[in-house]
């Protein structure tokens, strides 16, 4: 291999432009937490290509995901490097990603290294600026912690404490000594927190291996012990090289050496590591852009893998990290909590009474995440208990898939009676730190009784008996049926009048079939060809066929019409002789004044169909008088 040595090598041409067009094709959300610690020398590295450092952590994709950064620590910033620290984390932001500064102290610190820093994103924390406090760790230098709430979340394990650290630094018993110290410091600050909290332990420990007496400390028994993402064991030699953070260059100009110590922690307590609520996302933990194989080496002599699979865009990096600082960044992922959210009908329409209707309800863990596969954010545990007129309870998991992928709850509505009902669904998430976004849904409907077709509007007559006479050759004739929905009110479903069934020539239906049939009815129109007819007598059953208007638990049924048309040659010849004499006469005489119902009605006589015998059918028979068939 080919190995570069010069000691502050220069950015490579279009290194910057190139992270910048990585930048571009990185997914910008809120999303799960990604963390950053980075030691930026007090800004005495080439500060372009800190920019495009800062660029490559929003760019960065290594765990198979990229998403900007949403919380910053960084030791040594001097008073007057905050501000421009702060533009250039904003510079290199995606569009869309803003920072604001944390609460800065400086107690005297500039001349030993410089202070604490933290820089956040507001679409995704707020800070509890009462939570901060500076923890004295000797050397003249302070440790800073913050207290953060993921915004959007209201469960206090939603809240996160983080601490920067920069320890004394060097070998030697004293140095040690000062070091246990500090974290002794940090630990009993930490330690007086309730248990359970969720903490991060960042910053420059400046501790050589696993086995100082400092490490020891943070990692011992106790009420905010901190767990070592990497574990315990050993970190020194070429086969741990990947875990080393320090230093990216050589020989200079600043620190040098080769990537030889893993001085940059980012520990936690054990809130984060029982992959529930807001946890760190196992295999995360990575120092940007050390490839495991540039041990006691500049990190950008010869090729740099990091980048498997793009060995240009890994040397871009390499040649940015040597120049920025004499650390790199130490970057790690945690998922974020469940979120609840459902989403189902307000109104789940009208059913008939006694019908077995389940109304549905979607459940979603709509916690903002940029991981596919659903591991961005923790596992949705629900439940879904009715009340009122739904009957029931559910429950289950989801993940925070992309797309969505909701899990559906069913629950039975109450339709024993009729009437308006109204109830609805109450979720609740026993998911540590889950936010349920939507408590309860509320749903009503209406609960109706079958309709009820009738040929009558003031009782239920499920047989219409129509009797006509016609005249042959008299053209086509039409009436009317009317149908009703016998009984209806609002607890009553519409009535479709669907279709009639047995009928054939001469008569056929010329319109009325109606549906939504309420309090007027719908009329069916039959019309009757008396062409060519002659001397007939035409009896049909025709069934009208109804239903329920098309809502759960609709059913049919039938009304049964039976026509008889009396079809003659000549309207008074009423008994069918083929003349118009005198017993056709005393027939229509003896039903004379009589109407539809009487006793005595006889509607053979009725010659003009309106119901009654009276002048207008006598005239007619008269008119046909002394007549015989053709």
């Amino acid at each position: 291999m080919l190995v570069r040595a010069f000691s502050c090598p220069p950015i490579r041409p279009g290194s910057v432009a190139s992270l910048a067009a990585s930048l571009a094709l990185a997914t910008v959300a809120s999303a799960q937490i990604r963390v950053v610690n980075y030691n930026v020398a007090q800004l005495n590295g080439n500060q372009t290509a800190l920019q495009a450092v800062f660029a490559a952590l929003n760019a960065d994709d290594k765990p198979g995901w990229a998403v900007a950064p949403h919380l910053y620590v960084f030791p040594e910033v001097q008073s007057a490097d905050v501000g421009p620290l702060l533009t250039r984390l904003n510079a290199a932001a995606p569009p869309g990603v803003t920072y604001t500064q944390g609460t800065y102290t400086n107690n005297n610190e500039n001349s030993t290294a410089g202070a604490q820093a933290m820089f956040y994103r507001a679409d995704t924390f707020t800070e509890d600026v009462a939570g901060h406090v500076d923890i004295f760790t000797g050397g003249g230098r302070y440790t800073d912690r913050w207290k953060l709430r993921l915004v959007g979340y209201s469960s206090p394990d939603a809240v996160l404490f983080i601490y920067s650290s920069h320890l004394k630094a060097s070998t030697g018993a004293s140095n040690e000594q000062e070091r246990l110290d500090g974290a002794i410091a940090i630990r009993n600050n930490a330690d007086a927190l309730p248990a359970g909290t969720h903490i991060i332990y960042a910053g420059d420990y400046n501790v050589y291996s696993n086995a100082e007496p400092a490490y020891q400390e943070m990692i011992s028994a106790g009420v905010a012990q901190a767990i070592d993402p990497l574990g315990t064991g050993s970190w020194g030699g070429s086969s741990n090289a990947w875990k080393h953070t320090q230093s990216p260059q050589d020989n200079g100009p600043l620190v040098g050496g080769g990537m030889d110590d893993r001085f940059d922690l980012q520990l936690s307590t054990a809130a984060f590591h029982d992959a529930e609520g807001l946890s760190l996302i196992s295999g995360t933990y990575r120092p940007l852009g050390n490839d495991g194989a540039h041990y006691n080496l500049a990190i950008n002599s010869g090729n740099n893998t990091y980048y498997p699979s793009d060995i240009p865009r890994s040397n871009t990096l390499a040649d940015n990290l040597f120049d920025a600082s004499d650390h790199v960044p130490l970057i790690a992922e945690y998922q974020l909590p469940a979120v609840l959210q459902a989403s189902g009908p307000s109104d789940f329409g009208r059913v008939i009474q006694g019908e077995a209707v389940t109304v549905s309800f979607q459940v979603n863990n709509a916690a903002s995440v940029v991981i596919p596969g659903g591991s961005g954010a923790d596992e949705l545990d629900f439940t879904a208990t009715g009340f009122g007129a739904l009957l029931g309870s559910g429950g289950g998991s989801v993940l925070a898939t992309l797309p969505p992928t909701p899990a559906t709850i069913e629950l039975a509505v109450d339709t024993s009676a009729t009437g308006a009902v109204a109830g609805g669904v109450q979720f609740a998430s026993s998911s540590q730190a889950a936010e349920v976004l939507t408590p309860t849904l509320n749903v009503s409907g209406a609960v109706v009784r079958h309709a009820n077709a009738s040929f009558a509007s003031d009782a239920d007559e499920n047989l219409a008996a129509v009797s006509r006479v016609l005249l042959s050759d008299g053209g086509v004739v039409e009436f009317d049926v009317d149908v009703h929905n016998f009984g209806f009110d609002s607890e009553q479903a519409l009535l479709d009048v669907d279709g009639v069934s047995g009928m054939t020539a001469p008569i056929t239906l010329a319109g009325g079939l109606e549906s939504g049939v309420g309090a007027a009815p719908a009329t069916l129109t039959f019309t009757v060809d008396t062409a060519g007819l002659g001397n007939a007598d035409v009896q049909q059953s025709v069934s009208v066929n109804t239903s329920d208007e098309d809502i759960p638990g609709a059913s049919g049924a039938a009304i049964t019409i039976e026509f008889a048309l009396d079809v003659r040659v000549l309207l008074g010849d009423i008994d069918g002789n083929c003349v118009v004499d005198l017993a056709d006469l005393s027939a229509q005489l003896e039903a004379f004044g009589t109407c539809a119902g009487d006793s005595g009605y006889n509607a053979a006589v009725d010659l003009d169909n309106d119901g009654c015998v009276g002048v207008a059918d006598l005239s007619i028979l008269l008119t046909d008088y002394g007549a015989g068939c053709p």
